[in-house]
């Protein structure tokens, strides 16, 4: 469905109209498609199916400026419904060659800011060159980097966004679907925790070196925070990874995903059971990460996963006595392997630590 939100001039003395699509909305697809032809293949399937039919409760709205009914920039929000509002990732930005420098796009972004306000979002998110011209345009909006180096940004609509959001309660495990995207997103954005050592060993537990690790300051969460959505410890790539995942999985490959849901309604943590890369499918890789607040929950993750019997999963964790590591040895994995000071932190290193189940 199409929503006019109305026409501004270009720096040029074009008049461009502005408006919204919400989608699904076939009709409109022949037109933005074309526009985002040099996106990768996952990000192509997911547009096909957006505009084809709905995807869960996912919210996908593609901003559009037209010139004489000829779409000549856009950007997409996805979407989704949480405690504090609506939550989404902005991405997807493009103007045409000949249109650009007119200042179309932020003609464009202003008419979407506000809309996405009017709407209830809380949130939202993206990924961009840090520093690079579109890094300032966002910056204009009031998006921020999340670690002052990096092009990971974010928007808040007020400062208790994030604390209502992820605000301690019980909490249910289910299947995740495409409206935890965004919600992940911003999950994966959160800053690592506060410092304490790096890589103590564990009460009675040797490091690989036939010694105990030495000591080190840094943060207390265990690396890295993903393998499968490529988060080391803040940011990471869960919005392309995400939709790489849900194409494979469309494709048989036998993924089980699970969201750790709030019962707030906000997305907390994850487990996924995958072929394992590394051993080109002949085991298992499992990948767990939940918010702080809601770390009790680990078990109830692990409970839920299909276990293939009688064959090998593994799981990597930096520290060897974090919540992580304590839940997979509870449910049967010993470290059988590490790989000392394998991971950067800052100036420091940590060791990688290879978890196994048979």
């Amino acid at each position: 469905m199409y929503t006019y939100l109305g026409s501004v001039p270009l720096k040029s003395g074009e008049q461009m109209d502005l408006g919204v699509i919400r989608c699904p909305d076939p009709s409109w697809g022949a037109q933005i498609k074309p526009l985002l032809g040099h996106k990768d293949r996952p990000a192509k399937e997911f547009f096909d199916a957006a505009f084809e039919r709905p995807l869960d409760s996912l919210e996908t709205r593609f901003y559009v400026g037209t010139i004489g009914g000829i779409a000549v920039t856009t950007v997409m929000i996805v979407g989704a419904r949480g405690p504090a509002g609506g939550v989404g990732i902005l991405g997807h930005v493009y103007t045409r060659p000949e249109h650009r420098q007119k200042g179309a796009y932020s003609q464009l972004m202003a008419a979407q800011m506000e809309d996405i306000r009017r709407a209830g979002y809380g949130a939202l998110t993206l990924g961009t060159g840090f520093e690079t011209p579109p890094y300032w345009i966002y910056h204009r909006f009031g998006f921020r980097s999340i670690d002052g180096v990096s092009g990971k940004m974010k928007w808040l609509a007020n400062d208790e966004v994030e604390a209502q959001h992820f605000r301690p309660g019980a909490a249910i495990v289910r299947p995740m679907r495409w409206d935890d995207w965004p919600q992940l997103n911003l999950l994966a954005y959160q800053p690592a925790e506060p410092a304490t050592v790096c890589g103590q060993a564990a009460a009675g537990e040797a490091s690989a070196g036939g010694g105990r690790e030495e000591h080190h300051s840094r943060t207390s969460e265990e690396l890295p925070r993903s393998w499968v959505f490529r988060v080391k410890e803040q940011g990471g790539a869960v919005e392309g990874m995400f939709q790489a995942m849900r194409r494979n999985m469309a494709r048989g490959v036998p993924i089980t995903a699970l969201t750790l849901a709030s019962a707030h309604g906000a997305a907390v943590g994850w487990a996924i059971l995958q072929p394992d890369e590394l051993s080109f499918a002949d085991g298992w890789l499992l990948d767990l990460y939940i918010y702080p607040a809601f770390r009790d929950e680990a078990p109830h993750l692990l409970e839920a996963l299909p276990w293939p019997p009688r064959e090998r999963v593994v799981a990597y964790s930096s520290a060897p006595d974090g919540y992580r590591a304590a839940a997979l040895r509870a449910y049967g994995f010993k470290v059988v392997a590490e790989l000392p000071g394998w991971l950067r932190r800052g100036h420091e290193r940590c060791s990688l630590r290879v978890f196994a189940r048979e």
